[in-house]
């Protein structure tokens, strides 16, 4: 029902309050998301929305069977004599082993925490006197789940490693438990809400209301930043109500003090302004929209029923965002929550079916018939199920760190006889008490220091490390082997000496000592490929992401890191006023044709204490990773001429007698979680002396190239072992007209003659002719552009 009330000095009034309502503080961003499926499902949104307010009003005037009309018009209804409701419920962890791994513990508190606040067993004693006897109790109970949907025993929980615990949102929502048995619960590192207009603060959660639920049955349920789970914490007690339809007093926005004096459709929640983190908000009151506030109902005798509410806002609501724990739940909130519990919409119905509960694990068989919404026969006849006692989960993560042992990875790379150790540290879970826990580390571990929860260890084999965990409890055993740690040979190439060494990623060359990590087991990753510059090898990076509906609903891209790793270079021969060049030549594309959309990324960085830290040496982007421009398909380079070359100077400070160069490549989208990458091809690494690398395009079939081309400045004519004697060059424009002439002795392994700038200074074609002691001739094509 629509509130009616007398609002004085309403204007005036709310100007002067609306800088507390955008003080800061946490906010949730429920309507915002509702908004979002709306516009994507406006008419499946609204029909269920009018459903729901039908199915609402017709619980709410059952219930006037049987307690006293007028008591229930004025005060909407005592509630202490409910019937319980039962919320089968299942938490996912979407983490990436730092602080975000939360506990088994934590999240009975989370449960424990929830049933206080709706069972009225949280601290109400600073509740402003007037809304005392408005004080309503839910009688809400969860329960984590002990069968999951395949009939298996479980405790509720679910854990995921992604990268989309960094505001994964939507995305990151994995392990989906059909929403119309269980209430989904993720819980991750942040939320971003992309899109969201946020007024009075960060979001911290956001739940699906039962139509948006209804529309986007994928997402339904509520997700958390894992800082606002523990303790006495508001915020799911807040994501719960609007689960069940409650909206926040001001209305169905995140714009509290903005929108206006709004409405609820709860009549003794009164019309709200909405603050932010007002800080005393156990004492505090509003009055800026109520003055007064009544309501006069229809009697069932044929006589109005005056109810005069309080004259101030329910600052102290759940659904407020005061932020305190003092907070209540009105009486018609709680009609209003019960009422959504028994509506199809959403399948809120199902979820506290005597069948369903059983089906979850929550009650007894024997007690499936019992019909959860007659009050006479629920009350005391449940047989709950206690949480099952089950084998441990192995799992742990690796650092390189030894404060907190907190890491964001799970691979590492080090080297042999490494200065510092790498660190293990047991992630095991489902278990409340481990008896003994057993390591085994291959790769000529050293001894084993620390606890048996984290150990530490170094290694003398080259190659990738597998670690194996075995974790015990009364109740059973379980094993995890990872490899988590690739130890690199540290025998160094030096590029001066062996100027012909280029890693061609070919099988039987050098592949295995350039390492790829995929951190997350997933699509996006470097893997060799059968197609090259000049050869039938090079590393490619799968960027296109080729999965289809319902896959792509979870798992955007972006957020995404894959790395690949070199072998040890010896660069302490060039001297700091030397060219010294990294080059390769790479070949790659976008799937989007908006530049806007274009973002992926490419960073090269090097090492030179054997991976502990690494220095970005540059970030390359759009053109410097996708040459070949926009391409629907995924994309393979068939000619030599969709390679380009890229050289980037290697700094002075890495130029020591053993470094490593590290490739990492960032997926991305096009912040609506749509992948707008492609594959990106890298061949023909080489480190040298000459300038810009252009010795890096010459192959074993072409023993002349002029790089870059095209060009906008100066080019480079590049001759691979042209042996002993004298090139001569010229060059001539489109016409015929000689514009340079050069003479130079070749080196007799691979020679560059620059063609400068100012020769080829007016745009277009040049045909660059190139003689061998005056006898034999080439002739090259070079563009300026």
């Amino acid at each position: 029902m629509i509130k009616k009330a007398i609002l004085f000095l309403l204007a005036s009034i709310g100007i002067a309050n609306m800088s507390q309502a955008q003080s800061g503080g946490k906010t949730c961003g429920a309507s915002d998301i509702y908004d979002k499926i709306k516009a994507q499902h406006p008419e499946v949104v609204a029909q269920n929305d009018i459903q729901l307010e039908k199915d609402i009003a017709k619980y709410i005037a059952a219930q006037a069977k049987f307690l006293d009309i007028s008591k229930l018009m004025k005060t909407t209804a005592a509630s202490d004599s409910l019937p319980y409701i039962e919320i089968p419920v299942v938490v996912h962890i979407i983490h990436d082993y730092t602080n975000n791994y939360v506990t088994d513990a934590k999240v009975a508190g989370l449960i424990s925490n929830l049933n206080n606040y709706y069972n009225l067993k949280n601290d109400t004693t600073q509740i402003i006197k007037i809304f005392k006897k408005y004080t309503g109790n839910p009688r809400f109970r969860f329960h984590l789940a002990t069968v999951d949907p395949s009939g298996n025993p479980t405790r509720g929980i679910t854990r995921r490693y992604t990268y989309l615990t960094y505001g994964g949102d939507e995305k990151a929502k994995f392990d989906l438990w059909n929403p119309a048995s269980y209430m989904n619960v993720w819980v991750e590192d942040h939320i971003s809400q992309s899109g969201s207009v946020v007024v009075g603060g960060v979001i911290v959660a956001y739940a699906h209301f039962p139509s948006a639920a209804a529309a986007d049955p994928y997402g339904d349920g509520l997700i958390c930043n894992y800082n606002y789970i523990a303790g006495t914490d508001v915020t799911i007690p807040h994501e719960v109500g609007h689960y069940f339809s409650l909206l926040h007093p001001w209305g169905n926005t995140n714009n509290p003090g903005v929108s206006g004096c709004g409405d609820d459709f709860v009549d003794d929640t009164p019309p709200d302004l909405g603050l932010v983190n007002i800080g005393s908000c156990p004492l505090y009151t509003d009055t800026t929209c109520v003055r007064p506030y009544f309501k006069i109902y229809p009697n069932v005798a044929g006589y109005d029923s005056l109810a005069d509410y309080p004259d101030t806002a329910n600052v102290q609501n759940a659904m407020n965002y005061c932020g305190c724990s003092n907070f209540i739940f009105t009486k018609g909130q709680v009609n209003r929550m019960r009422g959504a519990a028994t509506s199809t919409v959403g399948n809120r119905n199902n979820l506290s079916a005597a069948f369903n509960l059983w089906q979850t694990g929550i009650i007894s068989p024997i007690d499936t018939p019992i019909k959860i919404f007659d009050s006479v026969t629920l009350a005391g006849a449940l047989t709950f199920m206690s949480r099952p006692i089950l084998p441990p989960i192995a799992d742990f993560s690796v650092s390189n760190a030894a404060v907190g042992y907190a890491t964001s990875q799970v691979r590492f790379f080090g080297t042999i006889y490494s200065a510092f150790s790498f660190y293990f540290l047991d992630k095991s879970w489902n278990n409340d008490t481990i008896t003994s826990r057993s390591w085994s580390l291959s790769n000529g571990a050293g001894t084993a220091t620390g606890t048996g929860t984290n150990i530490a260890s170094t290694f003398t084999t080259p190659g990738w490390v597998t670690a194996k965990l075995t974790v015990n409890s009364r109740v059973g055993s379980d094993s995890i082997t990872k490899q988590a740690i690739y130890v690199a040979d540290t025998t160094t190439i030096n590029p001066l000496a062996a100027s012909n060494y280029y890693a061609e990623f070919s099988p039987t060359g050098d592949l295995a000592k350039w390492p790829t990590f995929n951190y997350y087991n997933n699509e996006f990753k470097w893997q060799p490929a059968n197609v090259g510059y000049y050869d039938n090898s090079s590393i490619m990076y799968t960027g296109y992401d080729s999965r289809g509906y319902p896959a792509n609903i979870t798992g955007t891209p972006a957020g995404d890191f894959d790395d690949l790793f070199s072998p040890a270079f010896n660069l302490s021969s060039f001297n700091p006023s030397d060219i010294c060049n990294l080059s390769y030549m790479y070949a790659g594309a976008f799937k989007t044709g908006s530049s806007n959309y274009m973002n992926d990324s490419l960073d090269i960085s090097y090492t030179t204490d054997g991976g502990r830290t690494w220095t970005l040496i540059s970030t390359l982007s759009k053109a410097q990773i996708a040459n070949n421009g926009s391409v629907g398909t995924p994309f393979t380079p068939s000619a030599a001429w969709q390679w380009s070359l890229q050289s980037i100077n290697i700094p002075v400070v890495a130029r020591q007698s053993q470094v490593y160069f590290r490739f990492r490549y960032r997926p991305g989208d096009n912040g609506f979680g749509t992948s707008t990458g492609n594959n990106f091809y890298l061949d023909r690494f080489n480190i040298s002396n000459s300038p810009l690398g252009v010795n890096t395009v010459v192959n074993n079939s072409k023993s002349i190239a002029i790089a870059p081309n095209p060009t906008t400045g100066s080019s480079y004519l590049v001759i691979n072992n042209g042996g002993n004697g004298v090139a001569t060059v010229n060059v001539t424009d489109i016409t015929g007209k000689q514009v340079y002439s050069t003479r130079q002795d070749m080196s007799g392994v691979t020679t560059s003659i620059e063609i400068p700038a100012s020769a080829i200074s007016v745009k277009g074609m040049y045909l660059v002719q190139v003689s061998f002691n005056d006898k034999e001739s080439h002739t090259e094509k070079l563009v300026v552009y």
